[in-house]
């Protein structure tokens, strides 16, 4: 059998970053400097460039919630699946910048020779010299604020103040604990860099409960649960945002973004289209681009509970850590089977790349789940189970979706025709059920591509996707929403 691993990660440019994967030190032509106590965020680090103060400084327009009344309906009743009530809350601290961490720079010189050495093409040229900085900020979860840190990327050594558009990058399954958040990694500063260094202020945070730094959460990552990687997500922009203008420097950021998210950041992203309206109005979401999202939970969740494959484990991982986000953490023998019951949380808690080789559904979940599970209405039967599932589902939910306005604003759909994770004729069914409920997409299925490859091979498309919607380019309306056969991605390897 397929060993079953628990981590999807999709690194968006991959195929830049092996070049220094993580644990290898910093690139020789970096500079880091790592900050053991929280930063001020007023206070500015040091550039190599100072700023034309001359100019007006950078502004932003402060956080605040939607005052519609489907916005608010679902700010004053946001809980779901019998979960405790909370609200969520309305404050001018939202995307406060509260410290930092490392902070590395990188020469754009060494970002193209990179690119250069791994054989990839972009589409657009490597030309700023970047800053990226693990940045904390307040978020809010299930009715109050909390902490949660975030990558900040952005250019460096300007001759005058410049604003530029922002990226949200969102990344796919790292882990379950605060040990797992991706910042921490080269891969994610690297990624960072190369998008900063291509014209964009970068903004990939961590989500709750993968705290870089500041101390612990608290509680388990709630891996897959739409709302609040959503909202943390939207408070990473403004954090991103307030950060740069705090700092004085040369680069400001616009409160104008593009989503891009892979795997689980594929589905994050789906979730910030869905409530992004409501949530932070202030900010103007341009599009999406999700690739191999895992849109469908609910039949992703039958697939992995009616055979083993690669997804069972990361249907377990969804019980194990939203159950106890929902109020329903000590519900569990109801779902899995000792030793699992308690050791699947105990690893989660601890571990990145928990060991679960090995398993199968039936040692994995009860008899009489999978039982419950087996007929015609799958994972509906299980109650409360199947709530959890279609509540996060982007096909299923009851959580409405909000408007969008912005000039061109659509998604990019990026399957891979060979993924054995998410499952690509389920999520091709996604595509065409979204597009019936009124979203404006495209579809791109890269051939021959696997669950990582799928992103990495279609860079170049992404990269111009994310420049027409910022363009305000319309979708062309003889490809929006229609599902294509699989071709060669730009980005695909010479065989």
């Amino acid at each position: 059998m397929r060993p079953i691993s628990l981590r999807s990660n999709v690194p968006l440019l991959s195929l830049l970053l092996a070049a220094c994967s993580d644990p290898a030190p910093a690139p020789a032509d970096a500079t880091v400097a790592d900050a053991t106590d929280a930063t001020p965020p007023d206070a500015a680090l040091p550039d190599d460039a100072a700023p034309d103060v001359s100019l007006p400084p950078c502004s932003f327009d402060p956080p605040r919630l939607d005052n519609g009344a489907a916005a608010r309906a679902l700010a004053t009743n946001p809980e779901r699946c019998g979960q405790s009530a909370f609200r969520w809350v309305g404050s001018p601290d939202l995307g406060r910048p509260t410290g930092t961490g490392t902070r590395q720079a990188y020469a754009a010189t060494l970002l193209r020779a990179l690119a250069s050495g791994a054989g990839l093409s972009l589409p657009v040229p490597l030309t700023h010299d970047v800053v990226v900085e693990q940045v904390s900020y307040t978020t809010q979860d299930r009715g109050r604020l909390l902490d949660a840190t975030t990558l900040v990327a952005y250019p460096n050594n300007l001759a005058q103040r410049t604003s530029f558009e922002v990226l949200l990058v969102l990344h796919g399954t790292s882990g379950f604990n605060d040990a797992c958040a991706p910042s921490a990694t080269n891969d994610a500063r690297l990624l960072g860099a190369a998008f900063a260094s291509a014209g964009y202020v970068v903004v990939a945070p961590d989500y709750v409960g993968l705290r870089a730094f500041g101390g612990p959460t608290g509680f388990p990552h709630p891996y897959l649960v739409g709302t609040t990687t959503a909202i943390a997500s939207l408070d990473a922009v403004r954090a991103g945002v307030r950060h740069l203008a705090a700092l004085n420097g040369t680069a400001c950021a616009r409160q104008r973004f593009v989503t891009i998210g892979g795997s689980q950041g594929g589905h994050a992203a789906l979730w910030v289209d869905r409530i992004g309206g409501y949530y932070a109005p202030e900010l103007e979401h341009m599009g999406v681009v999700a690739t191999v999202p895992p849109a469908d939970l609910e039949a992703q969740s039958n697939r992995g509970l009616r055979m083993t494959v690669q997804a069972t484990a990361n249907v377990a991982a969804f019980f194990t850590v939203a159950a106890p986000w929902y109020g329903l953490g000590g519900r569990l023998g109801e779902v899995f089977r000792a030793p699992w019951v308690t050791d699947l949380p105990m690893r989660l808690a601890t571990q990145c790349s928990p060991d679960v080789r090995g398993i199968t559904r039936e040692t994995l979940f009860t008899q009489t789940f999978l039982d419950a599970t087996s007929g015609a209405q799958g994972i509906r039967a299980a109650d409360p189970w199947g709530c959890l599932v279609t509540e996060n589902g982007l096909t299923t939910t009851t959580v409405p979706r909000g408007e969008h306005a912005a000039p061109g604003y659509g998604l990019l759909w990026v399957l891979g025709e060979q993924d054995q994770l998410v499952d690509t004729p389920i999520e091709r069914a996604s595509f065409e059920a979204l597009c019936r409920q009124g979203y404006r997409m495209q579809y791109l299925e890269c051939a021959g591509a696997a669950h990582t490859r799928a992103t990495t091979w279609a860079i170049p498309e992404i990269l111009e996707f994310a420049r027409d919607r910022f363009a305000g380019r319309t979708l062309d309306a003889a490809t929006m929403c229609r599902v294509s056969a699989p071709v060669r991605c730009r980005a695909t390897p010479a065989m």
